[in-house]
């Protein structure tokens, strides 16, 4: 073979070389693009969810803390209320509305926790409103008993607020506990 036919077939190995090399290069390249697409798209995925949950959490967060709050309020009006009975002085109606639009409040934010969840916070949440309602019941009883005279009542009532406030304790203790949990995923 001479030199002439030696370099047209070298060449055109070459050729053909470089046009597999380029094949292979822009596979390559393509199946690159390919995973740094999936990889951004799962990334995107990924903190779009970590994103929202973290909103979850904050609303959760809000409305345990409302519930919490109204419960407060309430306690310390049942705390005022307490001092009153215990003197043998009755609630004035306004007292008594007050305190009934109090309970009517908590009630409507422990409502909104059946929108975030978990079942555990909002059943233990209702069990909690249960709990303010009985003891509502027993102080309200407390106070027409000394505004009718009937103090042989008293005793009675008395033990079914100090039951009331037990079986509140022990909800409010639940709740807290559900919500602790709930905020923690």
């Amino acid at each position: 073979m001479d030199q002439g036919v030696a370099g047209v077939i070298a060449g055109i190995a070459g050729l053909v070389g470089a046009g597999v090399g380029g094949l292979a290069t822009a596979y390559g390249a393509r199946i690159g693009a390919q995973k740094t697409i999936e990889a951004a798209h799962m990334q995107v995925e990924r903190q779009s969810t970590a994103e929202h949950l973290h909103w979850i959490r904050e609303q959760r967060r809000q409305v345990y803390s409302d519930v919490l709050a109204a419960h407060a309020s309430f306690r310390t009006t049942t705390i005022n209320w307490l001092v009153e009975l215990r003197r043998d002085l009755s609630l004035s109606s306004e007292d008594r509305l007050r305190f009934r639009g109090q309970y009517v409040e908590l009630g409507e934010i422990t409502a909104r926790a059946d929108l975030w969840g978990p079942r555990a916070v909002v059943d233990h949440g209702h069990a909690m409103l249960k709990e303010v309602g009985t003891q509502f019941v027993a102080l309200t009883k407390w106070s027409e008993a000394i505004r009718e005279g009937q103090s042989s009542d008293i005793p009675n009532l008395s033990q079914e607020f100090e039951a009331a406030r037990a079986a509140l304790k022990n909800a409010r203790s639940a709740f807290m506990q559900a919500a602790v949990d709930a905020l923690q995923y």
